[in-house]
Parts: C-alpha cells; sequence; structure tokens
C-alpha cells in the first residue's frame, strides 16, 4: 500500500465510570477477567505489538492500574483520571504533548495524530490498530485536505460473524441507519485534539453516542442547537432516532424513508462545522473494535467467545481501495443484517467503503 503511516502516540480510557450502574459486578471494566488475562491487558498487547503506536498513555485509576499493570512491566505512561470520559482523554493528551521529544511527528502540535481507544475492547488485535491508522492517513491523502478527527465505524459486515448462533451465543447491537449504510460506532479514534473547538459537543456526543438513551438524546439535541450548524446536526438525530424506532416497530418503508434523509457525506459536514473541524467516519473491517463490554451479557459472551474471536480478528485480510466509491454510485449496505457465519475464521471482507 503507497501511503507513507507515521508512529503515533496512544491513550488509552480505563477511568471508572461515574455513574455505577455502569460497572459490570461493580469493576471498573478495565480490569474484568478475561482468560488468564483482564480486559485492558488486551488493548495495551495491541498496542505494544503495532508498529503504527509509540508511547501508550492509559488514564485510569492510579492505584488499580499500578496493581494490576505496573508501568515497567508494561510499558506505558500513567495518567490519574480527572472525571469525564474527554475531561480524562484531554489530561491524557496534555501529559502526552508535554514528553514529545524534539522533532517527534513534526514541529507543530496542532498536527500531530494521537491515537485514542477505550479500555474494555478485548477483540483489538495489532493487525486492528495499524489498518486503522493506516486508512486514516490513506483518507486523508484521498482527500487531499487535512482531517482533524476520524471516528471509527463498522458496518454489518465486519459485526456478522460476532451475531447469535444456534451452537453459541452472540452479540447484535442496533445500527446507525444512513441512506446507503448501516453502521455502528467502534471505540477507536484518530484526531489532532487542538484543532477540536467545540469540546462541549464532543463530550455530549460520546455520553449520548449509542442513542439508546433518550434523557442522553434530548440533552445532545439541546447541546446542539446552541451553536452553528446545531439545527442540522439536531434534525440528524432525529431522524437516526426515528429510523431505528421504525425499523424497530417492524415498519420498513417508514425507517427507508428516515434512512434516506440521512447522507453520511452531509453528516460528515454538519460535525465537522459543530466541531470546529474536519471530521470523517472511518468504516473498518474489524468489527471487534465495536464490541465494548457495555452489560453484563457483553461480557459473558465475549468471555465465551474470546478465543475464536480473536482469532477471526487476526485472520482478516482486508484490502485497500486504489480510489474511493463514486460518489453518485454509493455502495449499498444490506437492508438486513446478514447471516452469521456458523464458525468465525479466516476470510476476506468486502472493503469498507471510506
Amino acid at each position: 500500500m503507497p501511503v507513507a503511516t507515521p508512529r503515533v502516540d496512544a491513550v488509552v480510557l480505563a477511568g471508572t465510570h461515574q455513574d455505577k450502574s455502569r460497572l459490570i459486578n461493580g469493576t471498573n471494566k478495565a480490569f474484568l477477567p478475561l482468560g488468564d488475562s483482564l480486559s485492558l491487558h488486551f488493548v495495551l498487547e495491541a498496542l505494544r505489538q503495532s508498529d503504527r503506536v509509540d508511547q501508550v498513555f492509559v488514564v485510569g485509576p492510579s492505584q488499580d492500574l499500578q496493581h494490576h499493570f505496573p508501568t515497567d512491566r508494561h510499558d506505558y505512561r500513567l495518567v490519574e483520571e480527572k472525571g469525564r470520559m474527554l475531561d480524562n482523554a484531554f489530561e491524557a493528551y496534555r501529559t502526552a504533548e508535554a514528553s514529545v521529544r524534539p522533532n517527534y511527528h513534526g514541529s507543530n502540535s496542532a498536527d500531530r495524530l494521537y491515537l485514542f481507544l477505550t479500555s474494555d475492547i478485548p477483540l483489538t488485535v495489532p493487525q486492528a490498530i495499524a489498518d486503522f491508522v493506516d486508512r486514516s492517513v490513506l483518507l486523508e491523502q484521498r482527500r487531499g485536505e487535512r482531517i482533524d478527527f476520524f471516528a471509527g465505524v463498522a458496518d454489518e459486515v465486519a459485526l456478522a460473524p460476532f451475531y447469535p448462533h444456534p451452537r453459541r451465543r452472540g452479540i447484535f447491537r442496533p445500527y446507525m441507519e444512513l441512506k446507503h449504510q448501516r453502521l455502528r460506532l467502534a471505540n477507536i479514534y484518530l484526531a489532532r485534539p487542538a484543532r477540536i473547538r467545540n469540546l462541549e459537543v464532543l463530550q455530549q456526543g460520546f455520553a449520548a453516542r449509542k442513542l439508546t438513551q433518550w434523557r442522553s438524546v434530548a440533552r445532545l439535541i439541546t447541546t446542539f442547537l446552541g451553536i452553528p450548524a446545531g439545527l442540522r446536526g439536531a434534525g440528524h438525530v432525529a431522524w437516526f432516532q426515528a429510523a431505528y424506532v421504525f425499523d424497530k416497530a417492524g415498519l420498513p418503508r417508514l425507517s427507508k424513508l428516515a434512512r434516506n434523509r440521512l447522507d453520511r457525506g452531509i453528516i460528515e459536514q454538519t460535525a465537522s462545522r459543530m466541531l470546529g473541524c474536519r471530521f470523517a467516519a472511518l468504516v473498518t473491517p474489524y468489527g471487534g473494535l465495536s464490541l465494548d463490554i457495555d452489560e453484563l451479557s457483553d461480557y459473558e459472551i465475549i468471555r465465551e467467545n474470546l478465543v475464536p474471536w480473536r482469532e477471526h480478528q487476526k485472520a482478516l485480510l482486508p484490502s485497500f481501495p486504489e480510489e474511493a466509491p463514486s460518489a453518485d454510485r454509493p455502495a449499498r449496505q444490506a437492508e438486513h443484517p446478514p447471516a452469521p457465519a456458523s464458525q468465525p475464521g479466516s476470510s476476506r471482507p468486502r472493503e469498507p467503503v471510506n
């Protein structure tokens, strides 16, 4: 692949959720046992083994992190948590900036890219890290402009191998219903944090990113209405909700009408104006990046399938397109979830549409 890819510093978000009901068995999700390890271990190992990553910063409860993952043995910089997810992310970013070596990643700190992941995605593998960084840089080159915020998303093809199956339990979660695609947010981002101007929008977006809690959605819309392009952003959220509700109610025609109002390119333009930086949604073929541990059932199912699902992610052989899809001929996803594979295994996925 003809693309010069930089090594980036990575930030792992391992903070203890302020809402205790979001903990799993009363435990910070970073420290949930999985096999002979803990959830955070798999993320750290993927970063450590990736040749796209330089320094790693983990932000979370310092005593617990030192106890379970001594910094001298796991090769990362520890950052004490500050509170909300975005506060933690920027505390780690400031720590990373203060430790930048001379001439590292260029002289302009505003243009330095940082990789952000959560600690509860144990299906993360080194190949997924490298692929995401490579796709981000390639997309920037193809568009011929700097992109300040890449948000990872996964499509149906990437997530189908993890669906429930008669011979094993699986995970199926609602999608964001778009005009030509059905996507789910992944828990990976590549960003130039200094370029993001409207942090409150980002914070509210993180709080309501799954669009399943109505109170969070209402707060998100309220926040949007007070900023540039906020009315259009609130409209996108409303259509997202309408498409989801209609689909769940078994009204596919109404769901499709709502989806037709959700063009990904327009949504990216709106998000760019609202955040005050250039934003892009980046489709990853590694669906494991989207399978975070949200609930106890997620934890149990991932624990049951950890080994074969991780092997499935390692065996993927995604390719890179030579050019972007034509805007007037977008790739259309299946209207309904594809049938899950009987067993996750080696496969060559259909190229994600970026």
